[in-house]
């Protein structure tokens, strides 16, 4: 061998060393894979009791520092007390004027003065229902500028369903031994809240506004979360932070049964992140205990914002992925790293339906399957599947068998038999009390007090019949301040479609105080609403009416029937007075 060709080889025996240690090098700097096991537990009842009594417990008044007093266990939500030497600045003032008397009393045993100011951190009722209890002349109420907006919309088109779905979440007729608080807070009092005493704010802000009252310090930080109007409030001098609903000691609400739009759940991470720059020393939310410690507080925050966004990214993963919804959340539950945490327990929002909001949310209810566009209808879909599976009678008998033991199982063959039709729905008969019976051995295995709630409350319906919902009493305060193109577009998911097919009518508006002109048109079951000039093809008003945008909210909410209004000289017809009677008894009046 020539001393070149020596040479040659001992150059490529240094490259293939040297490449073979920057392999082994590369192989070793290369992330090692590992199976993520995750957690889908259902929380228990035995979660739930010890929920109530260690993370709500009792009403009483606690001392979080110099200046901050926390009220917990009287209500839902919390009410926090900032104490200076000018008088008192209130955080949250509970649900309705019934237990914020309650509250008050207690708070002011330990720091009397007067009310500077009302802080709202969302618009939420068991927020701001108690307002009247605290407010007195020359009381400052704060929120965010989005605040008034959000809180009317509880007056909206929708009020009936989320009334409803409200009364299930939360229990209405369960008693206390089944449904011991509602995980975050005490059980609600139905009656008081019927009465509220909300009142919408005097100061607004976006973004960041700083207060002081009587020497103290107060930051508001405008962070959407759990809503899209929700602050935070920071005291920094003694480093206090109030999440609002942002951080309670449960997984978050992401979505909420009782239905709601959707709740911003990349701003909400954003939020927490917000938070945790602060690192506060005591963390008070307006649910559930106080955190103390920064440490503690910081890894409490950084778990909570890890498993909002561990959720969403799975979700927008397996959608990126082609998977089928259900698939997809039935694939999501929490890593080990936040799934310890006692905070996260699903025993308020859950994964799986937290995973199907933020899925619906970005890309609507059609998840990618064919099979889903034009499916056999409901009815002709369960007629053939209970023939299929041998009758009626026979599904009965495996319904009876599973009851008690399989009752899920059970509920999807009712299910199928009052979908075809071979089942009536009727309080206290056979479908109704098996049906009841099942749910109720399906609660008995849910800690969530949300889930819990609704299937109980359920299973009462069933059996007794499903009570008359109660109908809140708004006070003319909040009353005067919604916006009159939103009762008159409200008036339109009113409108009763045999009382108005083939109807073709208008009448016309004139409101003296806001000076505002509205044509309200019928046409073939659909109300058109039309602000200052007719729409084209507007027929000739029937009637038109002078009125006060007062008088009309009171009589558009049943609060005052027009015949009274008229009586009253509070409103005037000109035109064809039996026509515009006839015009509005077309609506199904009332909230």
């Amino acid at each position: 061998m020539s001393r070149r060709t020596r040479w040659i080889a001992l150059v490529v025996a240094l490259l293939c060393a040297v490449a073979g240690a920057s392999l082994v090098a590369v192989r070793r700097l290369r992330p090692r894979r590992t199976a993520v096991v995750q957690s889908r537990a259902v929380a228990t009842p035995e979660q739930l009791r010890a929920q109530c009594r260690d993370a709500v417990g009792p009403p009483r008044v606690e001392r979080i520092s110099e200046h901050v007093w926390l009220a917990i266990g009287y209500d839902l939500a919390n009410t926090i007390l900032i104490q200076t030497s000018a008088g008192n600045v209130v955080v949250d003032v509970s649900m309705s004027p019934v237990r914020a008397q309650a509250v008050k009393a207690a708070l002011t045993a330990v720091a009397p003065g007067r009310t500077l100011a009302v802080i709202y951190t969302h618009s939420h009722i068991d927020h701001t229902g108690g307002a009247s209890a605290w407010v007195e002349p020359g009381t400052e109420i704060w929120a965010t500028e989005a605040l008034s907006e959000h809180f009317i919309k509880q007056y909206g088109e929708f009020r009936t369903a989320e009334t409803r779905r409200g009364a299930g979440q939360y229990g209405a007729h369960i008693e206390e031994a089944s449904l011991p608080c509602c995980t975050i807070g005490r059980r609600l009092d139905f009656e008081s809240a019927l009465v509220t005493g909300a009142l919408l704010p005097t100061r607004t802000f976006s973004g960041h506004a700083e207060l002081t009252f009587g020497g103290v310090r107060i930051e508001l930080v405008e962070a959407h979360g759990e809503t899209h109007d929700q602050l935070f409030v920071w005291l920094p001098a003694e480093r206090v932070l109030m999440p609002g609903d942002n951080y309670y000691h449960a997984f978050p609400n992401l979505y909420t049964i009782r239905g709601t739009s959707p709740r911003p759940v990349d701003a909400w991470i954003d939020s927490l992140d917000l938070m945790r720059r602060r690192a506060p020393e005591h963390l008070v939310p307006s649910h559930t205990v106080a955190l103390h410690g920064r440490e503690n507080i910081l890894g409490a925050l950084t778990r909570y914002r890890d498993a909002i966004q561990w959720v969403r990214d799975r979700v927008v993963a397996g959608a990126n992925a082609g998977m089928r919804l259900e698939a997809l959340v039935e694939s999501i539950g929490l890593p080990p790293a936040v799934a310890s945490d006692p905070a996260l327990a699903p025993l308020y929002g859950q994964v799986d339906w937290s995973a199907r909001a933020i899925y619906t949310n970005h890309l609507g209810w059609f998840d990618g399957s064919p099979e889903a566009l034009y499916p056999l209808a409901e009815r002709d879909r369960a007629t053939r599947t209970v023939a299929m599976m041998g009758g009626a009678e026979r599904l009965w008998s495996v319904i009876d068998a599973s009851l008690r033991t399989d009752p899920r199982w059970a509920l999807h063959l009712l299910t199928l038999l009052r979908d075809a039709g071979l089942a009536a729905e009727t309080p206290g008969q056979r479908w109704a009390l098996a049906s009841a019976t099942a749910l109720e051995s399906v609660a008995a295995t849910v800690g969530n007090s949300n889930g819990r709630g609704y299937l109980l409350e359920s299973a009462y319906g069933r059996r007794h019949g499903v009570p008359p919902l109660p109908t809140p009493r708004a006070s003319a305060a909040v009353l005067d301040r919604v916006p009159m193109a939103t009762v008159f577009h409200v008036m339109a998911s009113r409108l009763l479609p045999e009382l108005s097919s083939g109807v073709h009518e208008s009448v016309r508006f004139d409101l003296t105080d806001s000076h505002e002109t509205f044509f309200l048109t019928i046409r073939n079951g659909v109300l058109e609403v039309a602000k200052g000039d007719a729409l084209p093809n507007t027929p000739p008003p029937l009637a038109v009416v002078t009125t006060t945008a007062s008088a009309w909210r009171r009589v558009a909410t049943d609060t005052l029937t027009p015949a009274a209004a008229v009586a009253s000289g509070e409103l005037r017809i000109a035109g064809d007075t039996a026509g515009f009677y006839t015009f509005s008894q077309r609506f199904r009046r009332g909230l």
